[in-house]
């Protein structure tokens, strides 16, 4: 069975519940996850998210070589090495990096807690794919991390376009039916709709745009971020 969370508040409704047995696949299409996914697939070691400004200044205090990267309201938090773009991430090979954002971070701590948790973001949807293909989770549960406390166009659009590369006998909830409809209306034309989103109209206010068009790239990379610990590494 299929789940979407649609937003922060459906993800704590889910992150209350037992999620023993239950493959969590987190969304935060602009811009955490697919940061992440761009880090490591030019090969940052790993990824530590947590939840505020104190707790990655506190790892930062603990080990000075561990990057901080992060955004308030889209931009770059004061004193952090790098933002949140997935072109800083794509220069951090070797790295290990404490990364905080206002819902990516947020949504992957919410539901670390279920049996696997993975990252998704569309520039590694084949490989995602992939992965539920071979490993057959019986609860699938897709968690879009949303903006502040509202619904996010494209996280349900990145929900929606792995729900339709997945089999046709994977029982869908009401939220996973909407989500693949949704993305089955965007089809190719990923770009120009991120472009009127709230995020995507914020991200290009404020200088960012590049990102969208980073964001926007359908299986781009050949890899899957996996939650191990407290971090998240490439998966094996």
């Amino acid at each position: 069975m299929i789940h979407v969370a649609l937003s922060p508040t459906e993800i704590r409704r889910f992150a209350a519940l037992n999620l023993d047995g239950v493959t969590a696949i987190v969304f935060d299409v602009l811009r955490a996850t697919t940061s992440i996914v761009t880090g490591l697939a030019h090969e940052v070691t790993k990824i530590i998210p947590v939840s505020n400004i104190e707790e990655a200044q506190a790892l930062k205090e603990k080990d000075p070589s561990v990057i901080l990267a992060g955004e308030r309201g889209g931009l770059p938090i004061e004193g952090f090495d790098v933002g949140n773009s997935p072109a800083e991430f794509a220069e951090l090979a070797g790295r290990t990096v404490v990364m905080t954002t206002t819902n990516g971070t947020f949504a992957i701590k919410s539901v670390s807690h279920a049996s696997r948790v993975y990252i998704g973001a569309l520039v590694n949807l084949d490989a995602l794919a992939d992965v539920i293909f071979r490993t057959r989770p019986k609860r699938l549960l897709l968690v879009c991390a949303g903006t502040g406390d509202e619904f996010s166009l494209e996280d349900a659009i990145g929900a929606g376009a792995l729900i339709a590369r997945l089999p046709d006998d994977s029982g869908l909830s009401d939220a996973a039916i909407m989500a693949r409809s949704l993305y089955e209306r965007v089809g190719d034309d990923m770009l120009e709709w991120f472009r009127h989103t709230r995020n995507g109209r914020a991200l290009l206010k404020i200088g960012k745009g590049a990102d969208l068009v980073d964001c926007a790239q359908v299986s781009r990379y050949d890899v899957t971020g996996i939650l191990q610990g407290d971090a998240v590494v490439a998966a094996k």
